[in-house]
């Protein structure tokens, strides 16, 4: 299917502002892989009459990377020398920008800079040098693209790396939210686009993988359940461990957390390994896993899709490669999609919320939290309170949400319940909303009049 460019108006619309500028420009831009960067970036060029010099950094040898740079500056700059010049090294091949760029606008793009960066450890000083020597004299807009989030942090924008302070935009690219996921979804209703909004996770490439021309349950089978679907055992493989040297490991690891093992030690024991600090600490800086902080550290997927995966398909790679795996979705899986979604729907709740701040009786939200504590009730008898997601304006809570992603509507016996736990909230009347696939029964819309009902309906 071919690919569209959607969305990202804002992101463009700040890359617009920064190219109008005079002289040197430089700007970071990082995300995980198959967010949509590149496919940005082609669209911020075609948007500007200028020359422009792509190149994509791959796994080869110094030479061939020269090489390979060689053949897009020239024939960006100077078709009429290709094959009739070459350069000794990157730092001439930086100057011949550099004169070009003191002529005219050139948009010098390198993506999937880590590579390189891997490869040549002098370039980052060398791009230090040219850009404090030459070219912030100049007019290049440069832009530095990266996969490896992790890099991009420590070695691109931390205050000890070299080019700390070059940059004049610092710019991460983030998964779409589900509106916007939407928009790649028109011809199905709200469930099924929120239900793709969790496989998706909102990563760009991932959501293109949805046809909708078919319907959701064959896009899931055709996807996840067939040999040769785009979300592959290797596929899943390239997406958790990247370059790291224990892929096995790694996989163990967003399996244990996706099955329920979230704290350190419970991790290890579910990987037989004695000590699995250094590989999470990687996945939270890969922004994989979440580490969140309470009595108890814990561990969270960031990545509706990968919890999907391993929850549901992991187990099943010996059937998809049988060609059964469409029998083991009807049976395994497809009545436990509105359990899988209900973290999703958290989520998407916590969107809106935030885009409806301080509009519509939503108050203004700093923060939105998942919330969990024993207290104890009337009779003094310990009671374990959870919150769906608990809304704070600075650290005051002013806001409960609960959300409910299932068929039946939201009832007499869930609103009483969550009534019940809000007298156990520091907080005295807060905004109280309630969110919910199936809509809510008649007793609920009587008498939740001190409650916002928002519909799934109302969400899109």
């Amino acid at each position: 299917m071919k690919e569209v460019f959607r969305g990202r108006s804002t992101e463009l619309n700040i890359l617009n502002k920064k190219f109008k500028q005079n002289g040197f420009v430089m700007t970071v831009l990082y995300g995980r892989r198959r967010i949509g960067k590149t496919m940005l970036i082609n669209k911020f060029i075609s948007e500007h009459d200028c020359k422009h010099i792509s190149f994509t950094s791959v796994e080869r040898g110094e030479a061939e990377l020269l090489s390979m740079m060689t053949e897009s500056v020239l024939t960006a700059l100077s078709p009429d020398l290709l094959g009739n010049i070459t350069f000794n090294d990157f730092e001439k091949l930086f100057e011949f920008v550099g004169k070009h760029a003191d002529k005219e606008r050139i948009i010098f793009f390198i993506d999937e800079y880590p590579y390189l960066a891997k490869q040549c450890p002098y370039i980052q000083s060398l791009l230090q040098k040219i850009i404090d020597t030459q070219w912030k004299h100049g007019n290049l807009f440069f832009i530095l693209c990266g996969s490896l989030i992790s890099f991009m942090k420590d070695e691109v924008l931390a205050e000890s790396a070299p080019l700390h302070g070059r940059s004049d935009l610092e710019l991460k690219l983030k998964p779409f939210n589900y509106l916007e996921t939407a928009a790649f979804l028109e011809s199905y209703n709200c469930e099924e686009k929120a239900i793709c909004y969790g496989l998706s996770n909102g990563v760009a490439k991932y959501i293109c993988q949805f046809n909708p021309r078919i319907s959701l349950d064959e896009n899931i089978i055709d996807q996840f359940y067939s040999m040769g679907g785009y979300f592959s055992e290797e596929q899943i493989r390239t997406v958790v461990s990247g370059e790291k040297q224990n892929p096995a490991l790694y996989n163990s690891i967003i399996s244990a957390v996706a099955t329920g093992h979230s704290k350190n030690s419970e991790i290890a024991s579910y990987v037989g390994s004695d000590d699995v600090t250094y590989p999470l600490k990687n996945l939270v800086k890969a922004e994989i896993l979440e580490k969140r902080v309470s009595k108890k550290p814990y561990y969270v997927l960031n990545d509706s899709m990968l919890d999907f995966w391993f929850k549901y398909v992991n187990r099943a790679t010996s059937l998809i490669n049988a060609g059964n795996g469409e029998v083991y979705y009807y049976s395994n899986v497809k009545e436990k999609l509105h359990d899988y979604m209900g973290k999703v729907f958290e989520k998407m709740a916590s969107e809106y919320l935030l885009m409806h701040a301080g509009q519509s009786d939503i108050p203004i939200l700093t923060e939105i939290v998942n919330y969990q504590d024993t207290v104890k009730d009337e009779n003094g008898d310990k009671k374990q309170i959870e919150i769906d997601l608990l809304g704070k304006n600075d650290k005051k809570i002013s806001l409960v949400a609960e959300c409910k992603f299932k068929n039946t509507p939201f009832d007499k016996a869930e609103y009483l319940k969550l009534i019940d736990k809000i007298k156990y909230l520091p907080v005295s009347k807060p905004t109280i909303c309630i969110f919910s696939l199936s809509g809510f029964t008649d007793y609920v819309l009587k008498n939740a009049d001190n409650c916002i009902l928002i519909s799934i309906e109302d969400m899109y």
